[in-house]
Formats: structure tokens, C-alpha cells, sequence
């Protein structure tokens, strides 16, 4: 063997030992200091107490990409001051690979403005509340129009007409803080809980408004339009919001039919409060389940970000993957925690059924699936169905790792696709309708759980892709059966 091949030889053996498959790996966009388009007149304002836009406090922590339009969503948690919109979006065919796109309001430029009087209203880090008696939560209209002219005409493939200051200007359509974000392709929307509450350095919650559920339609035509209609906005009822004020993270979309799109279910985890939240879509009808394998293990909450900041977070239940359907059409509801290294199921049979809500259930049906391996806490799983490859984001290990469902699952089963310092907190992973596995860096950790500003000399969000196909070659998630 001479010794060019001798040398590809050998990287092949190691790419295969160590699983990682960076080669395939592109770098979409990337941020230091995040540009949003509006007036600069307003950097030096105050919304209430604190100054309107702070850079080293604004870092993207979640993404969506909807290949129909060519629209990128994106999302910036309200845990710091001086963020000015909770939720943005660019046209990502007008940026060319490894730039940082300039940020526009979305769904319009009037949902996400924070007012004064939002901040009359705080609850200190004993408790205590403060407020202005005459400030209270606003009240929710969207449930008597729920099946509003805006959500018919979107569905029927009509162009909704919006004058954008009289329909986006009433209380009910605000959107303060949003966290994780769900593309549907099937539809053409854009899922998301609004948590309604804003805490800064993690002491003070303004209370502004219920959690709510609220879906965005996306026009394949609108993503130079910038006129994205809300075709659906209904907040989350007294029982769940008192129950869980805020901590809603991913939506997970449960379709019951190929050829509608109001028959699903759509399952909500609380990662503060460890229950699910489950909606039924159709019905417009909210209950929670309730178990033991939704709280974090305290054992497991200890993390170092970057090499250097070292904390403690106690969070539970996070993200939802859905396995596929049986004869029935049920599914395996896949779930960790993001303090837990262990994965559990439980069917959608069972999640669906209101009846058995809260905990009228058999704790059985809640499984252990296996274990993913020690400091291997994950963020977001995603199942690639061509394939029968889960895919996991992890929250310390700069990692983004497989596992083959046909096997059992434990660490000696698990891959690694992608390996990298680059990536910090691998906070968003979806596979888009293209073949390509998405996933997104942020510095989540650090405006999150510490007061520590971001450096605006370094990139702290990036965004990445791969295709699936090439991703898992080399890999034990490899399986030439179904692989060309």
C-alpha cells in the first residue's frame, strides 16, 4: 500500500473510532454584535428603568428555517435588559454562508416593543410582589375569534390584507419573551409559547401577561413582504399558568392526519416546573400530565460553560421526540431532562387521552429507554425517520451525537456527527423538508446564569447544517441498508 493510501486509510479508521463527521459540517451565519434594523435614535432610550438596546446583553438562542420562503426565524429569551425584540427574522437567500445577517422585527415591527408600564409590575427574588394596583394581566380576546377570518383565509391559501398598527397594536397580540421556536413545513406556520414574563439577571420577573400558544403563519411570498398574519393566539388557561408561570420551551407538533391542518396535538414541556402540557389543536382544549421522570436528577445539575463559568441548574423535562406510528397511529413520546442523562417514552396514547390528565395514569407507562452516558445532558433530540437515527444536542460537551433506534440504547451505541469548540451550547436541532441537519450555537448559559456580558469581539451565536445522508457515514449510526 503505498503511502497516500495508507495515510486516507488511517483517517478513515480514526473518523470511524471517533465518530465525527466536522468535514461535512457548513457554517451558515454567525453574530458578535447583533445589527437589528431600526431607528439608532433609540439606543440611548429607556423603556422603563432600563436602557432600550444593551449589544452585550443580545444573544440569539434559537432558530427556525422555513425552506418554502427562505425566511429565517430567530429568538432572544428577554433574561437581560436592553433586548428590543423577543423574536426576528432576515431573508437568508439575501446573505452569503459565513456572514451576520441584519435583524428585522418579526412578525411585524410593533408585537415585541416593551412599554413602561410593563415594568409597574415586578416580583422580587423573595416573592414579594410589586405593582401598580391598576396594572393587571391584560385580558385574552383571541378565544372568541379563534377561528378568525385570518386563520381561514391563511389555511385557504388566501393573502391576509393587514393594516399592521390597528391589527398589532391591541393588547392581545404582544409577544414579550420567547424561548425555543417550531417551524411546521407541513402548514406553513411557525409554532411558539410566549411566556409572557421577562426576568432580569435573576431577581426580578415583570409579570406582563399569561403564557400563550401562539402560531404564525408563514406566506411563501411574505419573507420580502415582511406581513406575517398570527392565525392563531390563545393563552394557556388560570389552572396551567398558575401552575407554571413561565418555563415553556419546545412544541412538539403531534399530526393525527396527513391531509389536515387542525387535527394534531401539540405536547409543551416545563423545564422549571417539570410537567407537559398537551393542546388539542382541533378541540382548542389544554391538560398537563405530571411524572417523576420530568424532574431533574440533582446529582446531574452541575455544568461547566466554556471551560470557565461553573453553575448549578436543577432543570427538568425539555423537548419531546416522536417516535413513529403504530397501527393505530400512536407514537413513542421520546423525553430527557436537561439535569438527567437517562431517556424515557411514553406513548401518545397516553398523552392524548385528557381523561387520564394530571396523574390518572399508570405510572408504568412512563419507560426508561436507556442511558446517554455520563456529562452527556441534552438540550433538543430530533428523529431523522428516513434514517431511524435520533439525533442529540447536548447542553456541556460540545457535541452533537446519534444513535441508531435499532439498537439498544447506551453509550457504546452512540455516535458523534459533529465536534467542535465552536459549539457552546447547542441550544436548537431540527431537520428541515432539504435533508439538512440544522443546529444552532448560543451563549445561552452565560446570559442566563450568570451577569457576566457577552464579548462583542467574538462570535457567540452561530448557526450550522449538514446533510443527514453524509453525516452518518463513518459513524456506528451508520447503516448501509439504508444509506447510498
Amino acid at each position: 500500500m503505498n503511502i497516500v493510501l495508507l495515510g486516507v486509510s488511517i483517517f478513515l479508521l480514526f473518523q470511524a473510532i471517533s465518530g465525527s463527521s466536522n468535514n461535512y459540517v457548513e457554517e451558515v451565519f454567525k453574530w458578535k454584535k447583533v445589527e437589528f434594523e431600526y431607528s439608532t435614535d433609540l439606543d440611548n432610550t429607556y423603556v422603563g428603568p432600563y436602557r432600550y438596546h444593551i449589544p452585550e446583553n443580545e444573544n440569539i438562542v434559537s432558530m427556525g428555517y422555513h425552506p418554502a420562503s427562505g425566511l429565517i426565524v430567530v429568538s432572544f429569551l428577554r433574561t437581560r435588559p436592553g433586548i428590543p425584540t423577543t423574536l426576528g427574522a432576515f431573508c437568508a437567500s439575501e446573505y452569503a454562508f459565513g456572514s451576520s445577517p441584519v435583524i428585522w422585527r418579526f412578525p411585524n415591527p410593533y408585537v415585541n416593543e416593551l412599554r413602561s408600564s410593563d415594568f409597574e409590575y415586578y416580583i422580587d427574588n423573595e416573592g414579594r410582589k410589586h405593582f401598580n394596583p391598576l396594572l393587571k394581566y391584560r385580558k385574552n380576546q383571541w378565544e372568541d375569534t379563534l377561528h378568525s377570518k385570518y386563520e381561514k383565509d391563511f389555511y385557504n391559501g388566501s393573502q391576509v390584507p393587514l393594516k399592521l398598527e390597528d391589527e398589532y397594536s391591541s393588547e392581545i397580540q404582544r409577544i414579550v419573551s420567547v424561548f425555543q421556536l417550531t417551524m411546521d413545513e407541513k402548514c406553513n406556520r411557525l409554532f411558539f409559547v410566549d411566556n409572557g414574563r421577562i426576568t432580569y439577571n435573576k431577581s426580578i420577573t415583570y409579570a406582563i401577561q399569561k403564557p400563550a400558544l401562539v402560531v404564525v403563519g408563514l406566506p411563501i411570498t411574505a419573507c420580502h413582504i415582511r406581513n406575517f398574519p398570527i392565525v392563531r393566539r390563545v393563552e394557556f388557561p388560570d389552572k396551567i399558568a398558575d401552575k407554571g408561570p413561565d418555563g415553556y420551551t419546545f412544541v412538539t407538533l403531534d399530526y393525527q392526519s396527513s391531509d389536515s391542518c387542525d387535527g394534531l396535538y401539540l405536547y409543551i414541556p416545563n423545564i422549571f416546573y417539570n410537567f407537559i402540557t398537551v393542546y388539542d389543536y382541533k378541540k382548542n382544549e389544554f391538560w398537563t400530565f405530571d411524572h417523576e421522570t420530568f424532574n431533574p436528577v440533582l446529582a446531574e445539575s452541575f455544568f461547566i460553560f466554556d471551560k470557565t463559568l461553573k453553575y448549578e441548574a436543577p432543570l427538568g423535562i425539555l423537548n419531546i421526540a416522536l417516535g413513529y406510528p403504530d397501527e393505530n397511529g400512536d407514537k413513542l413520546a421520546y423525553y430527557t431532562k436537561v439535569s438527567g442523562t437517562a431517556q424515557y417514552a411514553v406513548s401518545t396514547k397516553v398523552l392524548k387521552d385528557k381523561s387520564k390528565s394530571d396523574v390518572n395514569y399508570n405510572s408504568k407507562d412512563f419507560k426508561i429507554k436507556g442511558y446517554l452516558g455520563c456529562n452527556h445532558q441534552t438540550l433538543k433530540t430530533v428523529i431523522d425517520y428516513t434514517y431511524g437515527v435520533m439525533f442529540y444536542s447536548e447542553f456541556q460537551s460540545n457535541q452533537i451525537r446519534c444513535w441508531n433506534m435499532s439498537k439498544p440504547l447506551n453509550p457504546d451505541n452512540i455516535g458523534v456527527v459533529y465536534e467542535s469548540d465552536d459549539l457552546k451550547i447547542g441550544s436548537q436541532l431540527f431537520i428541515d423538508s432539504l435533508g439538512y441537519l440544522w443546529f444552532h450555537s448560543s451563549y445561552l448559559s452565560l446570559v442566563y446564569f450568570s451577569d457576566l456580558p457577552l464579548n462583542l469581539d467574538e462570535f457567540t451565536t452561530k448557526m450550522f447544517r449538514m446533510k443527514v445522508s453524509d453525516v452518518l457515514k463513518g459513524t456506528i449510526c451508520y447503516d448501509e441498508r439504508y444509506i447510498l
